[in-house]
């Protein structure tokens, strides 16, 4: 059944958009591997949930991605059941995750030996931005298509900025998410630093939000006060996590560039994988630094 606009992934950022377009009046078709996904998806009766990411391409003519590896996009675009099998050329595909910018025009050549148009627009927010509509985005591909989903990015965010061709905005996406991910554990540290020092932790921390100087950050601003009390508040997990640093880092290796505070980052959030933590929220650098001891350079653990 025809649609205004398709969404294959309902995960943690992808299903607070979805909510956030059928609110604002838009029918959907969408599509996940996950059946909770799904029909948490279909609770909204704007939503129908495809079969598969071909019969979302045969329903709607502008179609969001926000997938969690590149296998998983590939086999979305170009798999067996993925839309170039859906015999709808012309429709304009735009990818929300966050990839290898090589992914992207991987893809983008794909696409177009199908006919069909290939944006770019990662998202620039977390979890608890998606559901308020307070994300941003960074667009790229041919200029030309981006009418075709500004509507829906501007119902699903705050904005975006067109930046240029593919590749572009996940290259900058990257870089960002190379800050966010250190901001994470300096924070961490700093937050460990002060309950050792027998500091009031949450004087300190009201501090530096009221200061709004140079130490505060989207990430110190938002969690904090979680880093203290661990409780759960929607941060992103820490595979995504594990995956950005990994992924910032080797834009500075490609560029020949000795990056210790990107290595560092990439490490913490790879021990939290290492000691079993994949189902836990970023905010757990926490638990790794308070576990530390001793001032040895590059220890962990």
């Amino acid at each position: 059944m025809p649609c205004d606009v398709g969404f294959v992934g309902l995960g943690q950022m992808g299903l607070p958009m979805v909510r956030n377009l059928a609110n604002a009046g838009y029918s959907l078709s969408g599509f996940d591997l996950n059946p909770d996904a799904c029909a948490e998806a279909a609770a909204h009766s704007a939503v129908s949930i495809a079969t598969s990411p071909a019969d979302v391409a045969r329903q709607a003519p502008v179609i969001f991605t926000c997938l969690p590896s590149a296998e998983a996009l590939y086999d979305v675009y170009t798999g067996e059941n993925g839309f170039a099998q859906a015999g709808r050329p012309g429709i304009v595909t735009c990818d929300h995750s966050t990839m290898a910018p090589e992914v992207s025009r991987s893809l983008a050549k794909a696409m177009m030996a199908a006919d069909i148009h290939f944006l770019e627009a990662p998202i620039f927010g977390i979890p608890v931005q998606a559901h308020e509509a307070d994300v941003y985005f960074a667009v790229a591909g041919e200029e030309s298509h981006i009418g075709a989903v500004s509507p829906f990015l501007e119902v699903m965010g705050r904005g975006y900025r067109y930046v240029g061709e593919v590749g572009v905005a996940h290259t900058m996406k990257i870089l960002q998410n190379g800050l966010g991910m250190g901001h994470a554990v300096l924070t961490a540290e700093i937050i460990v630093i002060c309950e050792r020092l027998g500091l009031d932790t949450g004087a300190f921390i009201n501090l530096v939000k009221e200061a709004r100087a140079l130490g505060l950050s989207v990430f110190f601003e938002k969690y904090a006060e979680v880093l203290v009390s661990g409780e759960k508040t929607n941060a992103g997990l820490v595979p995504v996590s594990t995956k950005d640093t990994s992924l910032a880092r080797g834009l500075a290796h490609e560029v020949d560039l000795r990056a210790p505070i990107l290595e560092e980052a990439a490490a913490v959030f790879q021990e939290a994988m290492d000691r079993g933590w994949a189902g836990e929220e970023m905010t757990v650098v926490s638990r790794i630094a308070r576990s530390r001891k001793g001032n040895t350079n590059n220890e962990h653990g």
